[in-house]
């Protein structure tokens, strides 16, 4: 469900086999992303190319997350955000509480995969 590939000091993760960030998967989201963002000067890219939904845990992992890293003093960014979830985020007013950054498809040697 969560593949983690690293190229160099950044991190590119993202959900397989789900298109949600629901109650259902958020804690191991949350630890996995938290744990990758606590090493100091990281760069953690969520790739959300195929997540539809995302619901209140979801958006609560993501903000803490936001804001570990910053404590860390690493990056965490969104990437390939669909219009769906797009369109969640402008309605919880959350646009300024993430970076958003474009994503290109890389061959990337996976680090791990969670299921």
């Amino acid at each position: 469900m969560l593949k983690i590939a690293k190229e160099e000091s950044q991190y590119r993760v993202e959900l397989f086999q789900v298109n949600r960030l629901n109650t259902l998967f958020s804690e191991l989201v949350k630890q996995q992303l938290t744990e990758l963002v606590e090493e100091p000067g990281a760069s953690v890219v969520f790739n959300l190319s195929d997540i539809r939904f995302i619901d209140s845990s979801g958006f609560d992992v993501l903000l803490k997350v936001s804001d570990r890293a910053r404590e860390a003093g690493s990056k965490f960014k969104l990437c390939n955000i669909t219009d769906d979830v797009r369109e969640l985020i402008i309605l919880m007013e959350l646009e300024e509480r993430f970076d958003f950054v474009t994503c290109t498809n890389r061959r990337e040697k996976i680090l791990q995969l969670l299921d």
